[in-house]
């Protein structure tokens, strides 16, 4: 049989890469980019899909435990065994102990956008039973930064906000690294794409690596102070009023109070704790000032701070004060009459697992903080959780503390996965439900790349494995409420879309479809088109740019971006004991959060975890490249060998998603979340600090 090719989506990450594979009588045998799009590309992950699709750990059949808790013994079951089973743990709980003792969780790891809607989004799977614990990696990813900073400045989702890379003469990139995130995918392209043009890239980032390395100016800072950077440079243009000043009288909300506080700190104070010279700082600030036309890049380097969301609400008002938002060649807002932003109130009865401890984070993302789970079903705090559904994600090894995840594992009276591979939820899971991966679906896709798109199936599915939201339907089923969720591929394709058959039909017959964009349009503010009430200003409570939040005063926090120092927290160890710095989870090119390291031929690309450090720092400590090393902090220590590179000093950065039952070499010996901890968190999104830790390193013996 001759090889057929076939278009098609990656989906081993979001980015969704347009994707050409060649067929092989029936079997996947290569992956290339798709050279007619704009869109194609594949990463060494993506290149290594049939690997992953056909390796001999994958999981094809339903599967029901006969073994204890944490030992992993199975065997093969039928869907309708299975389904039973799980349909009759989860209701005997309902019974027992209420509906609001069930709860869901999903992740990344390539599922598909309806996943994440069947369990925590619009249709969140154990709601229709009554349960208010229906959550997700937004718990843990891309909220602080993306969702909950915007609306409590702007009022407005950064998806709605546009890096007008065309026509900037500035891009910074702040606590990402696009060249290995997610892909590289298209914002790196853009990236490169505006140098060309002669835009002036700054990068500031604790590592070199990547991006850094392709900047006109690299800025390394220390792990965690990125908000007392954007303070020393706001104290300087406030100071000098070197700001927009109609902006700020017209259009801005607490600035005179912002002025205040600003007063209270100096220069030389942020520039101790960020690591960056006065000096520097200074001619930042200039840089900064020196046009509109300059575009910001942020992302998961600095939600996982102590003072997280407010550290990123400083940079965004740095932006906003010099004239940068809703201009050509800035942060372009696109769309408009958007209503005003406001909490969802924390109800009185059936709380959210975590809404009460983080009312902002529940009041913005609408879900509970699953890194209070454990509290629920350990401690029965603040009720029992005691059945659990857990699809495409593994919190064992992206929260701290595994051993804490499996006393919860133990705890629970049921667990539920769906999966592609083993994984420490599966060793303790009741029932385990096969998953098909990216190029065995069809099913619908949006990016703000390339609008809505339909993935089709590559591959038929192997074994028994089904689409998540299959696996989902045919449970609720047995739940009672099975039409809640689609069976079939068409039923599947129509729920996507909202209904909308005529979308559907276009994407049957091209590329992508776009949604229709506004004309383009700027200050906005100006006009009254950005708020539905057709008045001038921005979509939050007070009608302007909050500089001082009243989302965030509304939760009993002050509404200034105040700066929070990591080595504040007494509890950490003192900087004689802990004098390091340790950030964690840079983003690789070839793994994906927790997975890679348990497919072979990834491991083959990144043999073993390396800890990221300075030369100075390794001379002064004697250590040598690939020397094995330990991390230590207040919490324990893990083992990584050595990779000096250009880093900031004093500070050391570890690979994060290691550590698992089902992982290869060094990997599976090792996981740097074990040296964090689930007790200290951002205070306004409770997010974890996996950024910023105190620590030191020890020598192998």
């Amino acid at each position: 049989m001759e090889n057929e090719k076939k278009k098609g989506l990656c989906g081993i990450c979001p980015d969704k890469c347009w994707i050409e594979a060649t067929i092989e009588n029936g079997k996947l045998v290569k992956v290339e980019p798709d050279k007619d799009s704009p869109f194609g590309r594949v990463c060494p992950r993506g290149a290594l899909s049939k690997e992953i699709i056909y390796s001999k750990d994958r999981i094809l059949y339903p599967m029901v435990r006969i073994g204890k808790k944490g030992e992993g013994k199975f065997r093969r079951a039928t869907w309708e065994e299975a389904l039973e089973k799980a349909a009759e743990g989860f209701l005997k709980i309902k019974k027992q102990y209420g509906a609001r003792a069930l709860a869901s969780y999903v992740g990344t790891s390539g599922r598909e956008d309806g996943t994440m809607r069947a369990i925590a989004g619009k249709d969140a799977f154990f709601q229709h039973l009554g349960s208010p614990n229906d959550m997700s990696c937004g718990a843990t990813c891309f909220t602080a930064a993306n969702v909950i900073t915007p609306i409590t400045t702007l009022g407005i989702p950064q998806g709605m906000i546009q890096a007008d890379f065309e026509n900037a003469e500035i891009v910074v990139v702040w606590g990402t690294n696009l060249k290995t995130n997610s892909g590289p995918g298209r914002l790196y392209e853009k990236v490169k794409e505006a140098q060309k043009r002669g835009a002036y890239l700054i990068v500031i980032d604790p590592r070199k690596k990547g991006m850094g390395m392709e900047a006109d100016w690299w800025i390394p800072v220390v792990p965690g102070s990125d908000g007392a950077l954007a303070l020393a440079m706001l104290k300087i243009i406030v100071e000098e009023e070197k700001y927009d000043k109609e902006f700020v009288e017209k259009y801005t909300e607490g600035f005179g109070e912002f002025s205040e506080y600003l007063k209270q700190i100096t220069v030389e104070e942020m520039s101790d704790y960020c690591g960056v010279d006065c000096e520097i700082i200074r001619l930042l600030a200039d840089k900064l000032c020196s046009t509109t036309k300059a575009v910001l890049s942020v992302y998961t380097g600095i939600e996982y701070q102590r003072s997280a969301v407010q550290n990123y609400r400083a940079i965004q008002i740095l932006w906003a004060i010099t004239g940068k938002y809703d201009v050509e060649g800035g942060m372009y807002i696109n769309g408009g009459r958007f209503p005003t932003a406001k909490l969802k109130k924390v109800p009185e009865q059936n709380q959210p697992i975590g809404s009460k401890e983080f009312p902002l984070f529940y009041g913005i993302v609408g879900q509970g903080q699953f890194s209070e789970i454990p509290k629920a079903v350990l401690n029965d705090d603040p009720y029992p959780v005691r059945g659990l559904l857990i699809a495409a994600a593994s919190p064992a090894l992206t929260y701290p503390d595994k051993k804490l995840w499996h006393k919860v594992y133990e705890k629970l009276d049921f667990l539920v996965v769906n999966e592609r591979f083993m994984s420490e939820e599966i060793m303790y899971a009741d029932v385990v439900f096969p998953a098909t991966t990216y190029y065995e679906n069809q099913i619908p896709v949006s990016s703000p790349l390339f609008g809505w798109k339909l993935r089709n199936r590559i591959i038929q599915p192997l074994g028994e494995a089904r689409n998540d939201v299959h696996i989902l339907q045919a449970l609720a089923e047995k739940m009672g409420f099975g039409e809640a969720y689609p069976k079939s591929d068409e039923d599947t394709e129509l729920w996507m879309l909202d209904g909308n058959r005529e979308l559907l039909e276009k994407l049957k017959c091209s590329e992508a479809v776009m949604p229709q964009k506004s004309p383009v349009k700027y200050k906005k503010y100006q006009t009254g088109d950005l708020r539905k009430d057709g008045m001038p200003g921005f979509p939050t409570p007070s009608g302007k740019f909050e500089i001082c939040s009243k989302l965030i005063e509304e939760c009993g926090y002050t509404g200034l971006p105040v700066y929070k120092d990591i080595r504040g927290i007494k509890e950490l160890g003192s900087k004689e004991e802990y004098p390091m710095i340790l950030t964690t989870g840079a983003r690789s090119a070839v793994r994906f959060a927790s997975f890679g390291p348990a497919v072979r031929e990834i491991i083959q690309l990144e043999p073993y975890p390396v800890a990221d450090i300075n030369l100075e720092d390794a001379t002064e400590l004697g250590i040598n490249e690939g020397q094995k090393i330990w991390i230590e902090t207040v919490f324990g220590k893990q083992p990584f060998r050595v990779n000096i590179c250009e880093i900031t000093k004093g500070c050391i950065h570890a690979p994060f998603g290691s550590g698992g039952v089902n992982m290869l070499g060094e990997w599976k010996e090792t996981n740097i979340n074990e040296v964090c901890s689930m007790e200290y968190h951002d205070e306004l999104s409770g997010f974890l600090l996996y950024k910023s830790m105190p620590c030191r390193v020890v020598l192998e013996e």
